[in-house]
């Protein structure tokens, strides 16, 4: 997950993947041997939806960087376009993960850990 570009700065949202990643295979192994192989498949689903957000996010801080550089109005479009892209995306994958899985709790834990690892994973990187 390197940089291919200078201008921008990849490693905070690069670390915040990582964590994600880590914080949702650890806890899904608990789930896994408290909840079984449906549960912990619907907690990945839900993590997954919160992964695929960093995800998106990520390919936006590229594009801005390429098509926007430095021009102020452009990058306010692509942040509000960033944003209507993750929501659509999020409530598309939850329409899909609740109408799929019977375990409708370990789809939101899974959502909520991995959103959970944002939070903490944003501190101090300003």
């Amino acid at each position: 997950m390197k940089s291919s570009d200078g201008r921008v700065r990849a490693e905070p949202i690069n670390d915040l993947l990582k964590w994600q990643i880590i914080t949702l295979v650890l806890t899904i192994l608990i789930v896994f041997v408290w909840q079984g192989k449906i549960a912990s498949i619907a907690y990945l689903y839900g993590g997954g939806i919160a992964v695929g957000n960093t995800l998106l996010q990520r390919w936006h801080l590229f594009e801005a960087a390429k098509t926007a550089k430095a021009d102020a109005d452009k990058n306010l479009g692509r942040a509000y376009r960033c944003v209507a892209e993750r929501w659509a995306l999020t409530i598309m994958l939850f329409a899909i993960g609740f109408s799929v899985f019977i375990s409708a709790e370990m789809l939101l834990a899974g959502f909520v850990v991995a959103q959970i690892a944002v939070l903490f994973g944003h501190t101090n990187r300003a």
